[in-house]
C-alpha cells in the first residue's frame, strides 16, 4: 500500500511539472531563409532587339539570369544579377551609289553579352511591382556581310555593352514571378576603326526561387 502512495505521489508531481511547463516555439531550422536573406532566383527572358540603326538588323534570343533578391517585404526592394545572353540575326541591304548604280548586301550578325545588373523594385501591390535598373559587361560577337558576286566578310562585334529600362513584374506565387520589360542597349566595338550600334529590347521572363 505505501508502495502505491508512493507512486502515485510521484506520478502526481511530475504530471503538474509538465503542465507547468512553458510551450517553447521551435526555432528557425538550419538552411531556411529568412526576412534579412537574399535569396537565388533563377530567371529566363525571351528577347527581341530592334536595331536603331538600317544596318543593324533585329535579333532576337535569349538570356539566363543569376539573381540575388532581397528577401524582405518592404515597398523597395533590391535586386542584383549575373546574365549571359544570346541574340542573332539577319537582314538585307541595299545601297545605291549615284543614279543608276545599286548593290544589295546581307548583314547576319550575333551578339553574346555577359553583364552584372541591378534593378529597384518598386512594389504597387503585394503582388505587383514595377522595376527599373541597368546591366553592363562585355560582349563577344560578329557581323557576316554577304555581297551577291563579291563574297563575304567577317567583322568583330566585342566590345563593352550595357543596357537600362524598366518594366512591369507580377509574382505569381511565393516562389515565382513573370515580368514584362523594354531596355535600351548600346554596345562599343572596335575593329580597324571605333563603332557602336544600339538596340531596342523587349523582354518577356519568368524567375523561380529554388
Amino acid at each position: 500500500m505505501k508502495k502505491l502512495l508512493s507512486t502515485l505521489t510521484i506520478l502526481a508531481t511530475l504530471a503538474g511539472a509538465a503542465s507547468a511547463a512553458p510551450y517553447v516555439l521551435p526555432e528557425n531550422q538550419p538552411g531556411a531563409y529568412t526576412v534579412y536573406d537574399w535569396t537565388p532566383v533563377y530567371s529566363v527572358d525571351a528577347l527581341y532587339a530592334i536595331g536603331d540603326e538600317n544596318d543593324t538588323p533585329d535579333m532576337w534570343g535569349a538570356r539566363l539570369s543569376l539573381n540575388l533578391y532581397s528577401q524582405q517585404r518592404a515597398s523597395v526592394r533590391h535586386q542584383f544579377s549575373l546574365n549571359v545572353a544570346y541574340l542573332t540575326g539577319e537582314e538585307k541591304h541595299t545601297m545605291s551609289f549615284g543614279q543608276n548604280e545599286t548593290y544589295s548586301y546581307k548583314n547576319d550578325m550575333y551578339v553574346l553579352p555577359i553583364t552584372f545588373g541591378y534593378d529597384v523594385n518598386l512594389a504597387v501591390t503585394d503582388e505587383v511591382s514595377f522595376y527599373l535598373g541597368g546591366k553592363a559587361g562585355y560582349s563577344i560577337g560578329e557581323a557576316k556581310i554577304k555581297v551577291p558576286g563579291y563574297g563575304s566578310d567577317k567583322l568583330k562585334t566585342d566590345g563593352f555593352t550595357f543596357t537600362v529600362g524598366g518594366g512591369l513584374k507580377v509574382q505569381c506565387s511565393q516562389q515565382v514571378y513573370v515580368k514584362l520589360g523594354y531596355e535600351f542597349g548600346r554596345t562599343y566595338a572596335d575593329d580597324n576603326g571605333k563603332f557602336n550600334f544600339g538596340q531596342h529590347i523587349i523582354s518577356l521572363g519568368v524567375g523561380c526561387e529554388f
